[in-house]
């Protein structure tokens, strides 16, 4: 998808694997070349080597290694006083201050700072220290990556922000969204004019920029919340273009992977406003049922068109597993009702939902 926003913006470009990275860096073809990555799980290594050759990035390397791990960002919204659950690091081994946080907070969750992703590398403990499968969470923080014990939220939803900040300073806000999960993973998107000028989206919004102006960070940046009681807590900020800003390639002007590469270049951005009402984004996850691509791929892209006011985006991806997602698509209408009947009759009609 960023390669089509480059395509779009008659920008030259080459997309790499992690591990061709490292062979066009030992080839020395660097030139002038500038970086960037969508996902965060990125080899730190790579980034130093990056860095050392003067290979430039965005968002840059300090920003992103201080994001990449969901432990400092924890440790930068507190130093920071951006609100967020309570935590508490585990920075050696599992030690009494870790007991007292779990019957503190009548358990918690443990989490990986590192390596987590689509509900990952996240795991419910109780006060006495176990976890749902009943391993003991010292067991389990003693091999994951900066692990971190969270107070648990019973929060009433979850929300996201998406906003770009540009080389030059310029910054432009996508709507807030809310976030529908499933067993951990986003399913949904939700937008709506409505909720977007709400007080509890608009406070989102405003976080997002603060967050990103004082990481004077270039390009997109998302960060997900739980809303409790009318006010929001920051869950996870992800340094890249983000699954809960993909409604924006067919609702927005300036969707957020033109206006990342706009962001890094120096580029006005283009605008966030939607030109619809609403809109519903629906990952295709990879049914558990399923063992076969073929015949769901086929009910999904043959047979009678398309809505017009629907959108296909298949990813290209070939190998299956469960809850995998396999590419997206996105509604918009002027209601939230039509959106979600439309996205029920596609899902029912080109999809094995379960």
């Amino acid at each position: 998808m960023l390669g089509k926003a480059a395509k779009k913006l008659e920008i030259p470009f080459v997309m790499l694997s992690l591990p061709d990275a490292w062979n066009w860096l030992n080839d020395g073809k660097i030139d002038d070349n500038l970086v960037t990555f969508e996902q965060e799980h990125v080899d730190e290594k790579l980034v130093a080597e990056l860095e050392q050759r003067g290979v430039d990035c965005f968002p840059s390397w300090k920003s992103f290694l201080q994001l990449k791990s969901k432990r400092t960002q924890k440790e930068l919204l507190q130093k920071n006083g951006i609100p967020s659950s309570p935590f508490l690091s585990i920075t050696g081994e599992w030690n009494p201050a870790c007991d007292d946080f779990l019957k503190k907070n009548g358990g918690g969750v443990l989490k990986a700072g590192r390596g987590g992703y689509d509900g990952k590398g996240v795991w419910m403990v109780d006060a006495a220290g176990r976890t749902a499968s009943g391993e003991l969470a010292s067991e389990v923080a003693a091999r994951i990556e900066q692990p971190y014990l969270e107070k648990r939220i019973a929060f009433d939803e979850e929300i996201a922000a998406v906003v770009c900040r540009s080389k030059t300073g310029e910054v432009e806000l996508y709507p807030t969204v809310r976030s529908i999960q499933l067993e951990g993973i986003c399913f949904q998107v939700e937008f709506t004019r409505e909720f977007a000028a709400s007080k509890v989206a608009l406070r989102a919004g405003t976080i997002a920029r603060e967050i990103a102006e004082k990481l004077d960070y270039v390009g997109v940046l998302a960060v997900e919340f739980f809303v409790k009681d009318g006010e929001v807590l920051v869950n996870e900020v992800a340094p890249r273009v983000h699954n809960s800003g993909h409604f924006t390639i067919d609702v927005v002007a300036g969707s957020q992977f033109e206006n990342h590469l706009r962001a890094g270049l120096g580029m006005p951005l283009a605008r966030t406003e939607p030109a619809h009402a609403a809109a519903v984004m629906v990952n295709l996850l990879w049914p558990p049922s399923e063992k076969e691509f073929a015949p769901l791929f086929a009910k999904l892209t043959c047979g009678p068109a398309w809505p017009e006011n629907a959108k296909l985006h298949w990813y290209g991806k070939s190998e299956i597993r469960p809850r995998r997602k396999m590419g997206h698509f996105t509604v918009y209408a002027d209601t939230l009702k039509e959106c979600q009947e439309v996205a029920s009759q596609i899902l029912a009609s080109r999809w094995v939902q379960g």
